[in-house]
């Protein structure tokens, strides 16, 4: 099963954003292991450690599928 492990929140004042840093191993023993989104600081204040997780989770699972390699 893939890994994903929250390393920490940081919150941006300035522009009203946090930054959600983590890491992943993936099945294979695959890793990324300093890895951030960003969220605004609204959408930070409604969630809770698993939504945080499942949207880091998202976020992965959606720009890996979308990556073309090869061109």
């Amino acid at each position: 099963m893939n890994n994903i492990q929250m390393k920490n929140e940081i919150p941006d004042t300035s522009n009203d954003t946090v930054k959600l840093a983590f890491s992943v191993t993936f099945d294979d023993g695959t890793t990324i292991s300093d890895g951030a989104i960003v969220i605004s600081r609204a959408e930070w204040l409604n969630m809770t450690g698993k939504q945080k997780l499942d949207k880091i989770a998202n976020v992965i699972s959606e720009k890996i599928l979308s990556t073309k390699v090869g061109e």
